[in-house]
Parts: C-alpha cells; structure tokens; sequence
C-alpha cells in the first residue's frame, strides 16, 4: 500500500487513478495523518455506499419522468413579477 499528500495527489491525480486500477492501494494523507483510502473497485459493474454498519447495492438512477408543465415560462413570469 502506497501513501500519498493530498496536495501530491490533486497534483497528479490521473496517475495516481491508473495506478489504482492495476490495483495498487492508496493511503491518502492530510498533514502526514491518514484520512482516506483509494482502493480498486472489486467489480467495476457494481458501486456500493457504504454506511456505518450497511451496505447499500447501487446500480442505476430511477428513470426521468417529464414536468407535467411548463418550467421555463413559469420562471419567466415569477422573473417578470420582480421588476
């Protein structure tokens, strides 16, 4: 496991992602104390968020569903009210 500065990483993030996806581990630091790790996702078709003591399975957002009206006239109008 490698570790790096946060400064250090927002310097060479790119590189630092395409080290993680051949599987390096990355140790993130904040004034030399670690507050986070990068890791390679184990299965890259499924992310999960992670709670205190959960895990939540996230594959895809529910479908848009279409305004029933018109939003850009109605902020035209609520616009025009103002002056």
């Amino acid at each position: 496991m490698e570790t790096i500065s946060i400064s250090e990483l927002k310097a060479h993030l790119s590189g630092e992602i395409k080290k993680v996806r051949q599987g390096t581990k990355l140790t993130i630091l904040d004034h030399n104390h670690p507050v986070a790790e990068l890791v390679p996702l184990q299965d890259e078709k499924e992310l999960f968020i992670r709670g205190t003591d959960k895990k939540y399975k996230y594959k895809t957002l529910p479908p848009l569903i279409a305004a029933e009206k018109d939003i850009q006239r109605d902020i035209k109008e609520e616009r025009s009210d103002r002056w």
